[in-house]
């Protein structure tokens, strides 16, 4: 075992710290957790099977990618702790510093940075936002001027002209756009899904445009007006959005604009032009080059699995991999896309099936210990294994479907933002403990963001499939031509969509 002298442990304050996963309801054994910040969710094979070997030396073998392009290992021994952030630090890995034993409003951080995935490589790209995520990245990790915050701070950057960051839930967003012939950003401010006060809150359009050579002073500011100014009497209100919603915008971008000591140019144009996570195969801008979207449906993966992946990065890509906010992962620079296709399906990651195996995640609540079984994991896998044998997968595609499922009320998952949410609740009854869902429908983000309304309660899980299945039968029966799911939801009655939801359609 590695042994580290007093001296040497300082270098880890500030960088590295584990989570707690104990929980009365926990049923895996695990204690703690650890989360790996890969910055954008950027990452080498050979970085990727040096986290499979921790997996396999302090983890069980097992990992999982999160959605915000982290990696979390579990069953970690607190005792082993400064032995895993030693390798860590080899292979250029910091965590988050988790806050949780901290009762008040205190030693908040930035978290990982979400990159849009398809960074560099996508086509039609307004803006490649990786030169952005890494020069925040390096400034902040171990920065002792922003560890001691009212509470984390969470960005996004997506330059693809797609909202694949779910930018309307982070403090602060930048976005890709053009002013005229000018790329740049434009920011969203003040997002945040949880329920620390004021509440869930979309972010707020700012209508400002940030040069590219302006955008790195933009983050810092915004963050340093959060450490300054946000509430650090109450844990409840010392998120970034309290602020925001205590101040309104236009006192926040004067104090922007002071702090800065120039004038922001205005943005009136549109924000996201296309709707898309990147699933599937895509075409690169490199010509005769491809990416290839592996759908891991909740992003738990074996060791094994991890090292398997990161060998097909290196014999049809360049070795290079990126984890994406929708809990999968992505091997770019790829020409020969069908050989490797064919090697997926043979180690069981099949690139069939309808998109909901792209653009669906579950939250790890089990580890929490705050959902019974089946938790959310297996929740969302076995909802989308049955609606795929009930519908066709034109059907399940053109409906535009995101299914979001958390084991609690936390939104960890975003479960306000999906057309169909699933927020777990555990019950008593008949003596008993049980594990239910609440039912949300009709959110939405991109271009039309919103929040979707909670349609039913405490349905059991047991019920979820036929549910879901009998409203997606009604929807197709019922809906207007060209009308998505979440529009459909959305010009119904809670009352008829929970009618939607019991029952099958009658035949006519």
């Amino acid at each position: 075992m590695l042994r580290l002298e007093t001296v040497d442990i300082k270098r880890f304050i500030g960088r590295y710290s584990i989570g707690r996963d104990s929980n009365l309801f926990n049923p895996t054994g695990s204690l703690h957790f650890l989360r790996i910040k890969v910055p954008g969710g950027f990452l080498t094979s050979e970085q990727f099977r040096s986290i499979a070997g921790l997996a396999d030396r302090y983890g069980r073998g097992k990992a999982e990618i999160t959605d915000r392009q982290d990696i979390q290992l579990h069953w970690i021994k607190a005792e082993e702790s400064l032995e895993i952030f030693a390798a860590m630090e080899e292979l250029g890995f910091t965590t988050d510093m988790c806050g949780q034993g901290f009762g008040g409003a205190r030693y908040g951080d930035p978290r990982n940075i979400i990159c849009c995935p398809a960074s560099g490589i996508e086509k039609d790209e307004i803006i490649n936002g990786y030169p952005l995520m890494k020069e925040l990245t390096e400034f902040f990790v171990g920065n002792q001027d922003f560890l001691d915050m009212p509470r984390k701070f969470k960005f996004s950057i997506s330059g693809c002209g797609s909202d694949c960051t779910r930018a309307g839930i982070n403090d602060l967003a930048f976005i890709g756009v053009k002013k005229g012939e000018t790329a740049g950003f434009t920011l969203l401010v003040g997002g945040s899904i949880g329920h620390s006060l004021p509440g869930p809150r979309l972010a707020k359009p700012t209508g400002v445009f940030v040069k590219p050579e302006e955008a790195f002073d933009v983050a810092v500011a915004t963050i340093e007006i959060h450490r300054d100014y946000s509430n650090r009497e109450s844990k409840a209100k010392a998120r970034f959005k309290w602020l925001i919603e205590n101040w309104g915008l236009e006192k926040f971008l004067s104090k922007l604009e002071e702090k800065l000591g120039r004038s922001l140019e205005r943005y009136d144009g549109p924000i996201f032009v296309k709707d898309s996570l990147h699933e599937g195969v895509q075409p690169q801008k490199q010509d005769g080059y491809y990416y290839v979207n592996i759908p891991l449906l909740g992003g738990r993966l074996t060791s094994k699995e991890m090292i398997k992946i990161a060998d097909l990065a290196d014999e049809y890509g360049n070795g290079e991999l990126r984890l994406t906010p929708t809990q999968n992962i992505i091997i770019p620079n790829v020409k020969d896309k069908e050989s490797l296709i064919r090697s997926l399906k043979k180690l069981n990651f099949p690139l069939e099936g309808s998109i909901l195996r792209w653009t669906s995640m579950g939250c790890s609540s089990d580890f929490c210990g705050k959902t019974l079984s089946p938790h959310a994991k297996e929740v969302m896998k076995n909802l989308i294994d049955h609606l795929e044998r009930e519908f066709d997968e034109k059907t399940l595609d053109e409906a535009k479907l995101r299914i979001h499922v958390n084991g609690c009320p936390n939104n960890c998952c975003a479960t306000l933002i999906a057309d169909i949410g699933l927020g777990g609740k555990i019950v008593r009854k008949d003596g008993e403990m049980k594990q239910t869902y609440d039912i949300f429908l009709g959110g939405n983000y991109g271009t039309e963001a919103l929040f979707g309304r909670l349609i039913e309660e405490k349905v059991p899980a047991e019920e979820i499939n036929a549910r879901i299945a009998s409203l997606l039968k009604n929807y197709l029966k019922r809906k207007k031509p060209s009308e998505s799911f979440t529009e459909f939801c959305n010009r119904h009655t809670r009352e008829e969509l929970q009618e939607y939801l019991k029952e099958p359609i009658r035949r006519e």
